[in-house]
C-alpha cells in the first residue's frame, strides 16, 4: 500500500507549513496543488517536504483536487488523502478514513458534526438539507457532504479524476452522486476539524449561497430519477 496526500492550496502560505508537515507524517508522499496563489504557499510547501504542482491561474478546488490525485496515481499511490490546505483537518484521523479504504470501501468521508464543531445556524441548516438529500440518493447517511476531509481508493481516483466537477461545493457534494452512480462504496468517517488557521474562505456568503442553491437543484434533479443506479 502506497498513501498520498492531496492538498489543494490557494494563498494559503500562512498554514500550509503545518499542513505539509503534519500530512508527511501520516503519509508517504505529500502532493500540495498551488492553485495560482499569488503569495509564497508553492514554496513554503515545497520547503516543507511536498511536491509542488502549479496551475498558473486558479482552476478551483475541483481540478486542483483532480490534479493531485493523477499525480498521485501516477506516483503509484493506491490511497489519496484530500486535505485542505488552511490547516482545518486534523492529521490524526487520517488513519481513521485510510482503514476505511483498507476495509473496502472507495471513498472515505470525514465527517466534521458527531465530534463537534461550531458553525452558524443559517449555514448549518443549509448543510443539513444538503445531506438529507445526498444521503437519501446514495443510500448512506453523510451528514458532512461539504467535507473536503476525505480519502480515495485506487477505483475512486480511476473513475472520478476524469469527471471532477469544477464548481465550488459541486467537487464535494456533487462527487458523492458521481461515485454513486460509477456504484463505488461510499462510508462516513467522524473526524475532528477546527477552524481555518489563516488564509480566506474560496467563496464570500452570497457566492456560497448561489453554488448551495445551485447544488440543491442539482440533487433534486439527481433525484427525481429514482434511486437506482
Amino acid at each position: 500500500m502506497r498513501t498520498a496526500a492531496v492538498i489543494p492550496a490557494l494563498n494559503e502560505q500562512g498554514a500550509i507549513d503545518g499542513v505539509v508537515r503534519s500530512a508527511r507524517r501520516h503519509l508517504d508522499i505529500v502532493f500540495v496543488v498551488d492553485d495560482g496563489s499569488v503569495d509564497d504557499t508553492g514554496s513554503i510547501a515545497a520547503h516543507a517536504g511536498a511536491t509542488v504542482i502549479r496551475h498558473d491561474t486558479n482552476q478551483g478546488v475541483g481540478p486542483a483536487v483532480a490534479t493531485g490525485l493523477a499525480a498521485a496515481r501516477e506516483a503509484g499511490a493506491t490511497i489519496a488523502v484530500q486535505l485542505d490546505g488552511d490547516g482545518q483537518h486534523d492529521g490524526a484521523f487520517v488513519k481513521d478514513l485510510i482503514s476505511q479504504v483498507v476495509d473496502g470501501a472507495d471513498l472515505a468521508v470525514g465527517t466534521r458534526f458527531e465530534l463537534g464543531f461550531p458553525m452558524g445556524f443559517a449555514r448549518r441548516s443549509v448543510i443539513r438539507l444538503i445531506a438529507s438529500l445526498v444521503s437519501r440518493k446514495i443510500g448512506v447517511r453523510i451528514s458532512d457532504p461539504t467535507s473536503g476531509f476525505r480519502a480515495f481508493g485506487t477505483a475512486a481516483m480511476d473513475t472520478l479524476i476524469p469527471v471532477f466537477p469544477r464548481p465550488y461545493l459541486s467537487d464535494t457534494v456533487e462527487v458523492l452522486l458521481l461515485a454513486h452512480e460509477a456504484q463505488l462504496e461510499v462510508r462516513a468517517v467522524p473526524v475532528r476539524m477546527s477552524m481555518r488557521e489563516s488564509g480566506q474562505a474560496s467563496s464570500g456568503v452570497l457566492e456560497s449561497a448561489r453554488h448551495a442553491l445551485r447544488i440543491l437543484l442539482i440533487l433534486i434533479r439527481h433525484i427525481g430519477r429514482g434511486n437506482g443506479r
